[in-house]
């Protein structure tokens, strides 16, 4: 398994292909707010989001370009995991359908942690076929006699043998992909595949041919041919050592014993996170009968290994829908069952694959932080730290890491079962290290800060003249005079430590969710 790699292999729920694309979504909502003309919003991802423009430059590219917010949100939380961990696992399909991954590249994913391709590799990716190549046509595409299946049979597709696109809902295209649309679309299928048979093209150039015929857009205008080009550049970084593809163990067993491997990852994950959202079910305040219909769905679903046949449960189900934004409140209705769906196989696959989940930001009140919270699970650092991180040059970002090893060497030695305290103590060293490090010169702030110390000197000065008078005035006890004195001389240094100590609370303010 993944084991082998490192025993502290790291999965980030921020990388599943659908929290990517939520995530690209707030930060393309927030950039158009400050938009006055709509002929300068960035436009939602779609097939042609990916196809280029009469100036041969895709939309893509121009908008990552033009709007640095999606690289700096990306490389925040990138760095905030590596500082924890420097194995990063994602699976094929979060690579090859994950919209940050494909937008930036290898080159630029690499370098945002400031590696030149002479390091060991920090990403690796998971799939069941024995090549990354493979694993995006067998992502992507079925062979004809399994049009009609959704299973996760193992048998390696080749090129001759590519039925039709695989009943799936692609991120990239903003498209679900029905059974009975992958059937009705494999005439289509082996004609494109027939037109460029003599053709070299490579796997990622002949799908992306086949994504462009789906959405109905003529190829030859570059339709799609951006994300082939993506896909061979992340094929080519595994083949050239840059990145560390991992074949799952259980690629060698039959179709029976995987899925039984994954259940047993599942199933317990699910036991105790289905309690645990029973109970917080019957604290809420809904009504008997939204309760009732809640803990149905949940008690389906809580037997359904698979996430696409979960998602179709609940959504057929009668409670509402209910808000997928970040400001939203666990409430009994679809989008918490979908969130608590996500969390828990997510959770499963982890630990199917031997590594650690971990969550960046994870959204307000959304399962991840309740469990988090419930479960004694959390780490503070994240929030205004991510950002920090993400704001930083790639060199900056190295630099940081050097001055900052033996912290970083250390809180990635605390094991996600170490205790609370342990784990507390280690993350407040980062926290401090990201805000020294991103510590900035400012002539406002500083005149601020010598004008507070010049007031407080002067009322300091003020009251040992009164104290003086009295001294001589009166009669006090020499422990006094000596307290006084004593705090006079120390009460430049107090101010000093106390500005300290609120810079260190701020900054551990924020989380990280590490699963143990």
């Amino acid at each position: 398994m993944i084991q082998s790699v490192c025993s502290y292999a790291i999965m980030l729920t921020n990388f599943d292909s659908e929290e990517q694309l939520n995530d690209w979504n707030q930060v393309r909502h927030l950039c158009n707010r400050n938009q006055k003309c709509d002929q300068d919003r960035i436009p939602e991802v779609n097939s042609k989001f990916w196809s280029d423009c009469p100036d041969g430059v895709s939309i893509c590219e121009r908008t990552i370009q033009q709007h640095s917010e999606f690289l700096e949100r990306f490389a925040g939380i990138l760095r905030t995991a590596f500082l924890y961990s420097p194995h990063v696992l994602v699976t094929d399909a979060e690579l090859f359908d994950g919209i940050y991954f494909l937008a930036f590249g290898p080159d630029i994913v690499l370098g945002l942690l400031g590696q030149s391709g002479y390091e060991k590799p920090f990403l690796t990716v998971s799939g069941r076929q024995p090549t990354l190549e493979q694993c995006l046509l067998r992502f992507t595409t079925v062979p004809p006699d399994n049009q009609h299946k959704l299973s996760t049979e193992e048998e390696t597709v080749t090129l001759p043998g590519i039925g039709t696109l695989r009943p799936l809902e692609y991120q990239v295209l903003q498209k679900t992909v029905t059974s009975e649309e992958s059937q009705r679309f494999a005439p289509q299928t082996r004609a494109v595949l027939n037109e460029h048979a003599g053709d070299h093209w490579s796997i990622a150039q002949r799908i992306a041919h086949l994504y462009a015929a789906y959405c109905q857009q003529d190829p030859s205008d570059g339709t799609c041919q951006f994300l082939a080009q993506r896909w061979q550049e992340w094929i080519d970084a595994e083949r050239k050592g840059l990145i560390r593809y991992e074949q799952q163990d259980s690629q060698t067993g039959s179709n029976s014993s995987t899925a039984r491997s994954f259940n047993e990852a599942f199933l317990p994950v699910v036991s105790e996170n289905a309690n645990c959202l029973r109970s917080w079910c019957s604290a809420s305040k809904a009504d008997e009968a939204e309760k009732t219909e809640f803990r149905d769905v949940l008690d389906k679903i809580s037997h359904e290994p698979r996430r696409s046949k979960a998602f179709a449960l609940i959504r057929h189900s009668t409670l509402p829908v209910g808000r997928s934004d970040c400001n939203r409140t666990m409430e009994c209705d679809q989008q918490t069952l979908v969130d608590w769906y996500q969390f828990v196989y997510r959770l499963a696959m982890a630990d199917y694959l031997g590594c650690c989940l971990m969550a960046v930001e994870s959204k307000p009140n959304s399962y991840e932080r309740y469990a988090g919270r419930t479960g004694g699970r959390s780490l503070m650092l994240s929030g205004k730290v991510t950002e920090l991180l993400g704001q930083m040059p790639s060199s900056c970002f190295v630099q940081f890491c050097y001055q900052s090893r033996d912290a970083i060497q250390q809180w990635r030695n605390c094991r996600p079962n170490a205790p609370d305290s342990d784990q507390q103590r280690h993350i407040r060293n980062i926290a401090y290290c990201v805000q020294k490090s991103a510590s900035q010169l400012d002539r406002k702030q500083d005149n601020s800060k010598i004008i507070k110390q010049f007031v407080a000197t002067l009322i300091i000065a003020s009251i040992s003249v009164f104290c003086d008078k009295i001294i001589f005035s009166s009669s006090i006890s020499i422990i006094v005079i000596l307290a006084g004195a004593w705090f006079i001389e120390v009460f430049p240094e107090l101010l000093t430590m106390m500005e300290w100590l609120h810079d260190q609370h701020t900054a551990t303010q924020t989380m990280v969710f590490a699963q143990r």
